[in-house]
């Protein structure tokens, strides 16, 4: 059984901010604040929306790459001070939270293509 393209998508957006949100909360200095876990949150709701059907979870998937977006979101204006070193480790997960967000939205809304007929 072949997965479908949503469920594929959703549970690599799962794994990625999952592993998003377990570094921001495990890797830097304590004391780090519960909300660092939020994007593992939303991960761990994207692996479960996968075993939906097709479309009802596109558009959970869409929802939570917008709620993802919308957390970070802000973080992505902070990107180069964050590549020169000048930013900490929560601009940092939050950045990377909503570039996985815009990257799940690109995968989610882009329309797929028939495969060849057999």
């Amino acid at each position: 059984m072949t997965a479908t393209h949503p469920a594929k998508t959703l549970r690599i957006l799962g794994a990625l901010l999952l592993a998003i949100g377990l570094a921001g909360y495990l890797l830097p200095a304590p004391p780090v604040h519960w909300t660092a876990l939020i994007p593992a949150g939303l991960g761990a709701l994207a692996i479960l929306a996968a075993w939906q059907r097709p479309r009802p979870a596109q558009v959970t998937g869409l929802v939570i790459c917008g709620l993802a977006l919308f957390g970070g979101g802000s973080a992505l204006m902070q990107l180069p001070a964050l590549l020169s070193g000048e930013a900490g480790a929560a601009t940092a997960s939050r950045a990377a939270t909503a570039l996985v967000a815009l990257g799940g939205i690109a995968a989610l809304a882009w329309p797929r293509r028939a495969g060849p007929a057999a």
